[in-house]
């Protein structure tokens, strides 16, 4: 009889750049290995050091690192990862032997989704392309299990966008029949997965919704001089003034008029757009609090004004869950519901029993156990893709 009950082990590492977050998960399937349901088991958040965060963080800028940082970073991470997996297990109830697989997304430093020019055999090509490191090789020899990376790829290979990836699990999460619900996450970037409701997943799309916590982070590292690296519960940017003139000049950015399947990253709002950003603030005489509030205002109009555009005028949406590190900033919230249209409720994911940190490395499970039984996990609707495919490479434990 062919098993019920599943366990793998998703790990993450999201462009907030702030630790790696694994999950331990139970997959429950039928007769014919459907996905029933899929439970947290448990968690575990390793932070990274000042200095971690600092080399990957030049990693993503261009011309601030070489090829040997990146070369070094790419299996120094994996020490990271396997560590965050090597500590779930420490915890118990369950063994090495009990699990399938770990599930690694890796840490992106590059994502470019829009075609560029690139020499080719017979003229040129147009090519994307996405960088998520951490070695699996590394990790299946510290972990002694087998490893599926990469997920993106095969996504991008097919012509689309790797990303979002997460629409699958949230509709088994958070699906509710009938009603219209947006669970918005809110990691380095911003992401939402539309679920209009209906007996199937037919009906789900997701896109980037634009920037996150990037810029409010980079804002408050760059105003306490590293003191803090985040507005812990939005302390900060609640006492602030937000500025509606340099928020009216953030949204001009052109990614807000894209029209889904799209998606974004650092390579977008990173260094160079906070820099700008600060610029234009200090031209206008704001202070700290006043740049912190009108960012966070930046992320919470930038979130409402997708929802106006590409997700009311086709679905009833009454519910938004937000998860990722967003989801403990509650001046962001306020700001979320003030936008919003009246009578839509903004709740976390907290409130539905997943933790906030957890959704995303959850995902990754989910498409790794895909993965396993030789099953796509990607949604052509929401990357562009020309077909659905099965994501990963597969890493076998060493003997």
């Amino acid at each position: 009889m062919q098993r019920r009950e599943h366990r793998l082990i998703g790990v993450m590492s999201g462009t907030s750049l702030d630790g790696v977050d694994a999950v331990l998960v139970s997959i429950k399937t039928d007769a014919q290995q459907r996905v029933v349901k899929v439970s947290l088991v448990d968690q575990v958040s390793i932070a990274y050091t000042p200095q971690v965060r600092d080399l990957v963080n030049r990693l993503c800028i261009p011309g601030s690192s070489d090829i040997n940082d990146l070369t070094l970073a790419h299996f120094g991470l994996s020490h990271w990862n396997a560590a965050a997996v090597n500590a779930l297990l420490a915890k118990g109830p369950y063994a090495g032997s009990d699990i399938e697989a770990v599930c690694m997304h890796g840490q992106t430093v590059w994502h470019a989704p829009n075609p560029q020019i690139f020499p080719g055999p017979s003229g040129d090509l147009s090519v994307t392309g996405t960088l998520q490191i951490a070695n699996p090789s590394l990790v299946a020899s510290l972990t002694g299990l087998p490893v599926i990376s990469d997920f993106r790829s095969a996504d991008m290979a097919e012509g689309g966008q790797g990303a979002p990836l997460a629409p699958y699990i949230d509709y088994l999460l958070f699906g509710n029949k009938g009603h219209g619900v947006a669970v918005q996450n809110i990691g380095g970037i911003g992401n939402v997965t539309v679920l209009p409701g209906g007996d199937d997943a037919s009906g789900v799309f997701a896109f980037d919704t634009g920037p996150g916590n990037m810029i409010m982070d980079a804002v408050v590292a760059l105003g306490t001089n590293g003191r803090k690296l985040y507005d812990e519960g939005g302390s900060i940017g609640a006492s602030g003034t937000i500025c509606q003139s340099l928020l009216d000049a953030l949204m001009e950015d052109p990614y807000f008029a894209l029209v889904p399947p799209k998606s974004t990253g650092r390579e977008v709002y990173g260094q160079t757009f906070v820099q700008e950003l600060v610029k234009k603030a200090e031209s206008l005489a704001l202070c700290f609090a006043d740049i912190v509030a009108t960012a966070t205002a930046f992320t919470a109009y930038s979130i409402a004004k997708a929802y106006q555009d590409f997700v009311i005028p086709h679905t009833a949406l009454e519910t938004v869950i937000v998860s990722g590190g967003g989801a403990r900033n509650t001046y962001l919230l306020s700001l979320l519901r003030q936008y919003l249209p009246e009578g839509i409720v903004v709740t976390t994911s907290d409130a539905f029993g997943v933790p906030d940190q957890a959704r995303e490395a959850m995902a990754f499970a989910l498409m790794g156990h895909e993965s396993l039984l030789g099953r796509p996990s990607n949604i052509p609707a929401v990357t562009g893709a020309r077909k659905p495919v099965v994501l990963g490479t597969i890493t076998m434990q060493h003997i």
